[in-house]
C-alpha cells in the first residue's frame, strides 16, 4: 500500500507540485504522521505558507524535527511559522537558538526576522540592538528599514532613529510617511528648521499630504516666521475646518502681526471648542489687551488714552507683509525697554547666565569625567609636544624647562582656538533658543565667549601651579601682563569666529579653508619657538602674526629671556581689535542670512 509520503514523493518527483501540496494538506489535516524526505521539507513549508496553511506548516516542521531534522534552518523555519501562528514567545526562543547556530552569511537575515518579531512583542530595546549589530540600513528592504527606525525611536534612542531615518530616506527615497515621522521627531526636539525642511521634502512627493502641511505650518510658526506661517495655516484651515490646534496657532500669528479683525473672526470659530479651554482663555486675554475691550464684548474697540501706532490699520497691514529679512527690530517690548538701561542690563545678565549654564551642561555634562575634559585635552597636547622636544634632544630652551615652555605656548593659544571654534557655528547650533522672546543672538555670543574665557583661564591656572609644584619652581612675572595678552588672544578668537561664521553664507568651504589655516597658525604662533629664537630674516615675516606676539608676551612672564625685544603688544592689539570689529560688522550685516541657512 502506497502511503501519503510515498505518493507525495512520486508527484513531487514528476513535477506536479500542486498535486504534491494537495497530498500534504490532506495528510496533515487528518492528524496522521506525514514523513516526506528532509530535502523537501523547506519547499513544502513554503508552499503551505503560500496557501496560508500556517498551522499545518508548523505541524510539518514539528514532525520533521521529531524525526531528526535539525540545524539552524529547521529552527529558522519553526521560528517564522510560530510567529505566523501568533506564538510570538516561542518564535523568539526558536530564532534566538537559530541565531547562535546560523552561519555568518545568514546571520543578518535571521537577526532581521528576530528583530521584527521583537518589535511585534514590544521588545524595542532588543530589536534596536539586533538591527544595530547585524544589519545596515542601506541593505535592508524599505519596509524593514522603517521598522528599524521605529524600533530605535520606541526604545528611546531618538538620535539613532533620526540617523537611520535619514539614511533610509537617502537610500530608499523620501515617502510621505518617512518624512512625516522624521519631521514630527524634529518638532519634538524643538529643531524647527530641520522639521520644516523634512516636511518640504515630503511634500515634493506627496503635495497634498495634510499631515506634512500641518507640520510645515507649525514649524514656520515656531521659527518665528509669522507671514509664511499665516499663509500656510489659512490654506489648511480652508480645507480642514476641524483642525482646532491650527486655528489657535493661526489666531496667535494674526495677533502677532496686528491683524486684529481677522484674529477675532478666527477666535469666534474656536471660542467654544471643548478641550482647548486654557489656550482659548489665553487668546481671550491677549485680544482683550490688544483691542482694549472689556468683559465678553471682545470685538468692540474702545478709545485709548494714548494713541497706539500699532493699532493703525495701515501700519498693521505694512507690518504683516514685511519680508522676514527686513522685519523691524522695534516692537512694543523694545520700545518699552528703550531708555531703561538697568532693566536691559538685568535681562542681558539673566539671559547670558542661563545660556552659560546650558552650554556647560551640554559640553561637559555628556562626559563621565565632566569638566576634567577641559584639562585632559590640553594635557594631551602638552605631553605629545614635550615628548617630541625630548626625543629631538631639545631638553632645555634658553634656560626654560621644556614642559613649561610648551605649556606656556599651547594653553594661551587655546584662548584663540577654542573661542573661534565655539563661535563659528554658534547660531546654527542654538537656533531653537532664538524662539524664546527673551533671547537675542548677542546673548548667545556673550555666553559662549565668556564660558570659553573662564574655562581656558581655569586650565591655565591649573597648569602653571601644577608645573611649579611638581616639575620646576620658576619666577613668575606680572599677572596683569599675562591677563592682557590672554585677553588679546580671546578677542581675536571672538572676531575670527564671528567673521568666518558670517561669511559661510557665501561659501561653505570658507570654514574648511579656515580650519586648515588654523593648523598652520598652531605651528606658526609660538608653540615650538619664540621670535628671538628665529633668524632675523625669518622673524621679519613671523612678526606679522599678532597671535605670536601675545603668546610670547605670556611666555615672557615665566622666563625673561622669552619676552624678547621683538614683542610688540600695541601692534598685536590693533590687529585683534580690527579683527573683532570686522567680525561684529559681518555678524550684523549677515545675521539674517545665517539664521535662514
Amino acid at each position: 500500500m502506497v502511503g501519503p509520503a510515498d505518493e507525495f514523493s512520486k508527484l513531487y518527483g514528476a513535477g506536479d507540485e500542486e498535486g504534491a501540496l494537495d497530498v500534504a494538506v490532506t495528510a496533515l489535516s487528518s492528524g496522521g504522521l506525514f514523513s516526506p524526505p528532509f530535502e523537501s521539507v523547506s519547499w513544502l513549508c513554503d508552499g503551505l505558507r503560500r496557501r496560508r496553511h500556517f498551522r499545518l506548516a508548523l505541524l510539518l516542521i514539528s514532525q520533521a524535527q521529531d524525526r531528526g531534522y535539525q540545524g539552524w534552518r529547521a529552527l529558522y523555519l519553526r521560528g517564522t511559522l510560530e510567529a505566523l501562528n501568533r506564538r510570538v514567545g516561542d518564535a523568539i526562543n526558536s530564532l534566538e537558538r537559530c541565531l547562535s547556530q546560523s552561519p555568518d552569511d545568514k546571520r543578518a537575515e535571521v537577526a532581521t526576522v528576530l528583530a521584527r518579531i521583537n518589535v511585534i512583542a514590544g521588545n524595542y530595546q532588543m530589536a534596536q540592538r539586533l538591527f544595530a549589530k547585524y544589519s545596515k540600513i542601506r541593505d535592508l528592504p524599505p519596509g524593514m528599514a522603517d521598522v528599524a527606525v521605529k524600533a530605535a525611536f520606541s526604545a528611546g534612542n531618538v538620535d539613532l532613529a533620526l540617523s537611520w531615518g535619514h539614511q533610509s530616506a537617502n537610500v530608499h527615497g523620501t515617502t510621505a510617511e518617512r518624512a512625516r515621522f522624521l519631521a514630527a521627531v524634529h518638532m519634538d526636539r524643538c529643531e524647527w528648521q530641520e522639521a520644516r525642511k523634512t516636511a518640504e521634502e515630503g511634500l515634493k512627493v506627496a503635495a497634498g499630504n495634510i499631515e506634512l502641511r500641518r507640520l510645515m505650518a507649525l514649524a514656520f510658526f515656531r521659527e518665528g516666521r509669522i507671514v509664511p506661517a499665516i499663509n500656510h495655516l489659512e490654506s489648511i484651515a480652508g480645507a480642514e475646518s476641524d483642525w482646532t490646534e491650527g486655528k489657535i496657532v493661526l489666531c496667535k500669528c494674526l495677533v502677532s502681526a496686528g491683524r486684529m479683525q481677522e484674529a477675532l473672526v478666527v477666535f469666534r470659530s474656536i471660542e467654544r471648542e471643548a478641550g482647548f479651554e486654557e489656550e482659548v482663555d489665553l487668546l481671550r486675554t491677549q485680544l482683550h489687551q490688544e483691542d482694549g475691550s472689556a468683559g465678553s464684548d471682545i470685538g468692540k474697540a474702545r478709545g485709548r488714552r494714548e494713541k497706539d501706532p500699532f493699532q493703525d490699520r495701515e501700519v498693521q497691514h505694512l507690518l504683516a507683509n514685511v519680508p522676514d529679512d527686513f522685519a523691524p527690530s522695534w516692537t512694543r517690548e523694545t520700545i518699552a525697554n528703550s531708555g531703561n538701561i538697568p532693566r536691559a542690563i538685568g535681562k542681558l545678565f539673566h539671559s547670558v547666565r542661563t545660556i552659560m549654564l546650558r552650554e556647560t551642561m551640554a559640553r561637559f555634562g555628556r562626559h563621565e569625567i565632566g569638566y576634567l575634559w577641559a584639562i585632559i585635552e590640553p594635557l594631551i597636547h602638552v605631553t605629545v609636544v614635550s615628548c617630541i622636544f625630548y626625543f629631538i634632544r631639545m631638553r632645555d630652551t634658553l634656560g626654560m624647562n621644556v614642559v613649561l615652555f610648551v605649556a606656556t605656548g599651547i594653553i594661551p593659544l587655546f584662548f584663540y582656538m577654542k573661542t573661534y571654534s565655539g563661535l563659528v557655528n554658534v547660531l546654527k547650533q542654538n537656533r531653537p533658543l532664538l524662539n524664546h522672546p527673551g533671547v537675542q543672538p548677542m546673548d548667545i555670543f556673550f555666553a559662549r565667549s565668556i564660558l570659553e574665557f573662564f574655562t581656558q583661564l581655569f586650565v591655565f591656572v591649573v597648569f602653571v601651579f601644577a608645573i611649579y609644584l611638581f616639575i620646576e619652581e620658576y619666577t613668575f612675572g606680572n599677572v596683569w601682563s599675562v591677563l592682557t595678552n590672554l585677553f588679546g588672544l580671546w578677542i581675536t578668537g571672538i572676531g575670527m569666529g564671528l567673521l568666518i561664521g558670517s561669511l559661510v553664507v557665501f561659501a561653505e568651504s570658507i570654514k574648511n579653508v579656515m580650519d586648515g589655516s588654523n593648523r598652520i597658525i598652531y605651528v606658526a604662533s609660538g608653540v615650538f619657538f619664540t621670535l628671538d629664537m628665529m633668524p632675523p630674516a625669518v622673524a621679519e615675516y613671523l612678526e606679522w602674526n599678532p597671535l605670536l606676539h601675545f603668546v610670547d608676551g605670556v611666555r615672557g612672564n615665566f622666563n625673561p629671556l622669552m619676552g624678547g625685544t621683538r614683542v610688540d603688544i600695541g601692534y598685536a592689539y590693533v590687529c585683534a581689535v580690527a579683527i573683532l570689529l570686522c567680525g561684529l560688522v559681518a555678524d550684523r550685516a549677515l545675521r539674517h542670512r545665517v539664521l535662514d541657512r
